[in-house]
């Protein structure tokens, strides 16, 4: 079982991401996991831009310049548990007979 998954919310722990000065860590939303290369795709961090020529994509017909989110490594963000709101490890448990992932700090059950 995968101890992050899809649509989970996390934080990033290093990197440059990370912002020292505030210590207010950048989250959200998991958009893509690259479970070969261990690296996953954050919405709204790590912005890359592209640049289109006019005519090559259906999605950009009149070209331009676009921000897609780009990869981070697998080992430089922390899943956000829904209940205590702090970035945490995960631990995975059998609870009716299914592996489930619960929250190290607080004991509570992640999905």
């Amino acid at each position: 079982m995968q101890k992050l998954k899809i649509g989970d919310t996390v934080q990033v722990t290093s990197g440059a991401e990370r912002t020292e000065k505030n210590k207010a860590n950048k989250r959200g939303k998991v958009v893509s996991i690259d479970w070969q290369a261990h690296r996953l795709k954050v919405e709204g961090l790590r912005l890359v831009k592209r640049h289109l020529k006019k005519g090559r994509e259906r999605a950009n017909p009149e070209g331009g310049i676009l921000e897609r989110p780009g990869t981070i490594a697998v080992a430089s963000v922390a899943l956000v548990c829904p209940k205590c709101q702090e970035p945490t490890r995960v631990g995975i448990k059998q609870l009716e007979g299914k592996n489930r992932r619960f929250c190290k700090k607080c004991e509570a059950t992640i999905d």
